[in-house]
């Protein structure tokens, strides 16, 4: 009875192998996403401007993990995008280089700090923001895009968020 027993599971396995949609019969987990540990998120508003009009981009960065991380967090500003003014919270000090704003901040466990941009772009079209949040001097960030639709006049504009992603 035990050599049939055996047999059973070593067939079963080789079918959950062989058949990811059996795996989930027979009650494995399907693999979930790692959390990173510096998640970013990004949000513009409003997401649809008129030309000569202004628009807040407010990328944010938290920290997922359970002890305090140095964090560099920062927003990729399109060409032809102009941010004028720049803010930060909870200890960033937003530095303006051209195409990108940053700053570096020391987060708690669970804490989050936001950088804030006013842009008044140049040309209508569509303006694809990207904020990365990271542990300061590592190569892995945390990314978010958010879209600005700039218009001749003001609400025939719409924007887009995605998702973050992980990349290295």
């Amino acid at each position: 009875m035990q050599k049939t027993q055996r047999h059973t599971r070593l067939v079963g396995l080789a079918a959950a192998a062989a058949f990811p949609a059996a795996a989930l019969i027979a009650g494995a987990q399907p693999a979930q996403a790692a959390v990173p540990p510096v998640l970013s998120s990004i949000a513009i508003a409003p997401a649809g401007i008129a030309l000569g009009s202004s628009a807040q981009v407010t990328a944010t960065a938290t920290n997922t993990t359970a002890g305090p991380l140095n964090v560099s967090m920062g927003i990729d500003i399109p060409a032809k995008a102009h941010p004028t003014h720049a803010t930060g919270t909870n200890g960033c000090t937003p530095r303006l280089l051209g195409s990108i704003t940053y700053c570096g901040v020391t987060l708690p466990a669970g804490a989050s700090a936001t950088l804030t941009i006013t842009s008044t772009p140049s040309a209508t079209g569509s303006y694809d923001f990207t904020s990365y949040g990271r542990i300061a001097i590592t190569g892995t960030n945390d990314t978010a895009t958010a879209t600005l639709t700039v218009a001749l006049t003001a609400g025939s504009g719409g924007g887009t968020t995605t998702l973050p992603t992980t990349v290295s």
